[in-house]
């Protein structure tokens, strides 16, 4: 399950992910992350099963904390393949296929939008959580 967490200014300083981690004992994988000396925002992915006890713990810490749905939604039928997408995706969710149609792995998805701004067409577009 993939959470995004936002990091106040009061406790951007504080080790709340490591925290997290030995408190909970639920492996957590960064997906994305911002943070600068006054905010953060870091895309999660924990186990679905443990998924409860971690966003609990967090927002015990003061952590803004959000399930995020299906990342990208895509009009298929509107799609030119040009590959835009692909170029800039970080974590390659976007991708050619065999007969060089391109394909969205939604679960790979870290949803930095980088394809929605590069599509020249606009058939990406940010899904509701």
């Amino acid at each position: 399950m993939k959470l995004l967490c936002r990091f106040s200014p009061e406790i951007i300083r504080q080790p709340i992910l490591a925290d997290t981690i030995i408190d909970t004992g639920v492996k957590i994988d960064i997906e994305r992350a911002t943070v600068d000396a006054s905010s953060g925002e870091i895309v999660i992915n924990v186990p679905e099963e443990r998924c409860r006890s971690v966003v609990d713990y967090l927002r015990k810490k003061g952590v803004d904390v959000t399930r995020l749905g299906e990342a990208i939604a895509k009009d298929e039928e509107r799609c030119i393949h040009c590959g835009a997408c692909v170029s800039v995706c970080p974590v390659d969710a976007h991708r050619y296929e065999h007969d060089w149609s391109v394909r969205l792995d939604r679960s790979a998805c870290v949803q930095c939008r980088a394809c929605i701004t590069a599509c020249p067409v606009s058939v990406l577009k940010l899904s509701s959580p």
